[in-house]
């Protein structure tokens, strides 16, 4: 096909408060081992808001946008496999050296120099985006492009909560946060045989996003800023405390309360990142205590095949955590109703 010369793309300028600018850039080819993508869904992220707000690395001027869904349309040379005209998503890791410990030991996920799409390389918030082919998986039968779009944050509580904290049939699961990872993951925690699940949050969400968590069939939902979360868990499982307890939202106080609220030798996923640089934990009490300490970013390809069947399997469902869909010169109104908690997943449409 005939590609255009020019695309719009929404990009991070230089470094500071703001600068983010809806740009035309020239239409990137694809390379050696690379494919080229027409994007046509992006979410938008809570790393796109520390973005703007200089709150997140990033490697300026950069393409943002690294949830995101598109078709083939030019595949480069040393491609097999992959072919024009394949509806795919692609894994956020750009760049990996491959040639680490890390690499080499089907790690490449956490390699130490990757350069992610979206911050460190150029990403989805753009008409067009070029990736390594080895970063792509094919969006089944019947999931809209939309919906695909949700594969990546729904693949990074697969790799958490379901592959390295686990989640066992019974498990009293607790969720602190209820923006988009914890409305997946509460999904996530069901599918696997979770009999009672617990999500948490403030005022904010009491509208919005804790009422998703009640549609999708969540076992109680806290109110933090009504109610003692540790009062209600330990009532709630006769003192004993919760099995899982899953960190997303990086506050201090929630994290406190989370370890107070975990059984000994109960399991603990920290996914949340918190602003400050250090968070005063009870370490004594936890010696003695137990738990396992998990910290957690990233996904690996085994978390994108297992959220993609997730998904079209209809035991994760993506399309009720779509507030809008928004045009790409929209993205200023798409990211104040994402920071402002008025919306639970915005997409735009390049």
């Amino acid at each position: 096909m005939t590609l255009p010369e020019t695309m719009r793309a929404l990009v991070k300028t230089a470094r500071g408060e703001g600068r983010i600018e809806l740009k035309n850039l020239p239409v990137p080819r694809a390379g050696q081992g690379t494919v080229l993508l027409r994007v046509k869904a992006v979410g938008i992220c809570g790393s796109d808001i520390k973005i703007l707000h200089d709150a997140h690395p990033y490697d300026p001027p950069v393409v943002m946008g690294h949830e995101f869904s598109g078709e083939i349309v030019q595949v480069g040379p040393g491609v097999d496999g992959w072919t024009a005209g394949e509806r795919v998503v692609s894994e956020a890791h750009g760049y990996v050296c491959g040639r680490c410990w890390f690499c080499l030991s089907g790690l490449r996920h956490v390699c130490p120099s990757k350069r992610a799409l979206g911050w460190g390389m150029d990403g989805g918030f753009a008409e067009y985006v070029a990736v390594p082919a080895w970063l792509l998986h094919r969006i089944p039968e019947g999931l809209s492009y939309e919906e695909a779009a949700l594969a990546e944050p729904l693949a990074i509580v697969v790799h958490g909560i379901l592959e390295r904290a686990t989640v066992e049939p019974g498990d009293f699961v607790v969720i602190l946060g209820c923006g988009p990872l914890g409305l997946l993951g509460l999904q996530a925690a069901k599918a696997e045989g979770a009999s009672r699940i617990v999500v948490t949050g403030t005022e904010q969400d009491e509208k919005v996003r804790l009422r998703m968590a009640r549609d999708l069939g969540v076992d109680r939902t806290i109110n933090v800023d009504r109610a003692d979360p540790v009062e209600l868990v330990m009532n709630e499982t006769g003192g004993t405390g919760a099995d899982l307890v899953v960190d997303l939202s990086g506050a201090p106080p929630a994290i406190r309360q989370g370890l107070e609220m975990l059984r000994i030798r109960g399991r603990f996923l920290a996914v949340g990142i918190p602003a400050a640089e250090e968070v005063p934990v009870p370490w004594k009490e936890l010696i003695f205590r137990a738990p396992q300490l998990l910290f957690h970013f990233s996904s690996c390809h085994t978390s994108w095949e297992r959220a993609l069947s997730l998904l079209a399997g209809g035991k994760v469902k993506a399309r009720p955590l779509i507030t809008e869909i928004l045009d790409l010169s929209e993205w200023r109104e798409g990211m104040r109703l994402t920071e402002t908690g008025k919306a639970i997943k915005i997409l735009l449409r390049p």
